[in-house]
């Protein structure tokens, strides 16, 4: 590997009427402005092509004016850019003043590229610790932690579309969001390069809540937009890769696969305290969903129906260890064509495996132990979405059993 040196000026500032001088520069790119400890008021700053903003550690803040409005904080607008090693201190809170959409942390603007954001400390967030939307193409985060402090939107929130690719978040700690903790958006059907490329890894994500969908818990029939929001991580582009990631305390789901997640991979994972561990929504085929482990969730893994002419088909699931589910791995009407061999299902119900309405299934090797010794799989008859009735059929069943002991 060749490391080519920056050809960049570089700045040294501290706060006062140098960085006042330093944020012009970076507006204009192709320079690098060191800050030195000490807090530096920035609201929209911008950095163009070929900028580099890093600090000196958490002793290095940014932060609004106080009870200032703001879209952004800073605004990445261009390729080449990085900001690291610094912190950013939202002023958020419930009562805090956030203009329509605004109050983000970092945006990056529609056409950017190559923009990379290390070792950053966000805090006080007012809706998006990061946001990315538009053709935006090869931007990660890394090496950070984002706050929520429990009222904030999502710690990474991303609109994906046939003209991005390749965001990524890796080993980054997310907390304290309402919505979402990582969001790799894209919600058309049956793209076949969008969002390309999407990879969360290795990121530990803990307590996403939305205090307005406590009905969902607790007055499920007169409860709305359930299931809307409240996951760990959300992908939903062509071949993302979402591997050994930490989740505990997401309520509704841990991991979600939504859009157009064709070729997706969700391995290592390992996901505690959630509704569902992994939802597959009814638009992934051709996933493979593996070696996960999904401890104290009411349903373990959820495939969903096929409806509105959009199911789930051909996925793999396999290696996955199970515990202490209601519902180990629930596969519904019209998904089919999976293979389900070698998981392991501990305590929980039994059956741990049902196919509802689901028809063409590998169903093999797979060992319930922990828990009453009866049939580890169920076959049940449900209905499709025009009432007619939607029965399990050519699945080839081989080698499950259940046993006393793990």
């Amino acid at each position: 590997m060749t490391v080519a040196p920056s050809r960049s000026n570089v700045l040294k500032v501290e706060p006062g009427p140098d960085f006042v001088r330093a944020t012009d520069a970076l507006r204009r790119g192709n320079v690098t402005v060191r800050l030195a400890p000490g807090r530096y008021q920035v609201r929209g700053l911008e950095l163009g092509s070929g900028a580099r903003l890093v600090g000196s550690g958490t002793g290095t803040v940014l932060a609004p004016p106080p009870g200032a409005e703001y879209w952004a904080l800073l605004v990445a607008r261009g390729s080449g850019i990085r900001i690291s090693d610094l912190a950013i201190d939202g002023g958020g809170g419930p009562a805090a003043p956030t203009s329509a959409e605004g109050g983000i942390a970092v945006a990056v603007f529609d056409g950017s590229r190559d923009v990379r954001l290390q070792r950053l400390h966000i805090r006080g967030v007012r809706t998006d610790g990061v946001n990315a939307w538009g053709a935006h193409a090869s931007v990660s985060v890394q090496d950070s932690v984002i706050d929520g402090g429990g009222s904030a939107r999502a710690g990474v929130f991303t609109l994906g579309s046939d003209r991005s690719r390749d965001t990524s978040v890796i080993r980054t700690r997310i907390r304290g969001f309402r919505s979402f903790g990582i969001l790799l958006g894209q919600t058309a059907f049956g793209r076949t390069r969008a969002a390309l490329h999407g990879v969360a890894l290795d990121n530990e994500i803990s307590d996403i809540r939305d205090p307005d969908r406590d009905a969902c818990v607790t007055d499920t029939r007169n409860a709305s937009g359930c299931g809307t929001n409240e996951g760990g991580i959300w992908t939903g582009g062509v071949a993302a890769a979402i591997i050994g990631n930490t989740i505990r305390r997401a309520r509704w789901d841990g991991i979600e696969t939504v859009g157009s997640s064709t070729r997706t991979t969700v391995v290592a994972n390992e996901i505690r305290e959630t509704r569902t561990g992994i939802y597959l929504e009814h638009s992934t085929n051709e996933s493979l969903i593996a070696r996960n482990l999904i401890v104290d969730a009411e349903t373990g893994i959820n495939v969903e129906w096929l409806h509105d002419g959009v199911g789930s088909s051909r996925n793999t699931f396999t290696f996955n260890r199970v515990v202490r589910a209601d519902s180990g791995l629930f596969v519904d009407v019209g998904s089919d064509g999976n293979r389900i061999v070698g998981n392991v299902f501990v305590g929980g119900a039994r059956p741990a495996i049902t196919l509802q309405g689901s028809s063409e299934n590998l169903v093999q090797g797979n060992v319930g132990c922990g828990g009453a010794v009866t049939p580890l799989v169920t076959l049940e008859t449900a209905r499709w979405e025009d009432g007619s009735s939607a029965r399990s059929g050519r699945n080839r069943l081989v080698g499950n059993r259940s046993v006393t002991t793990c």
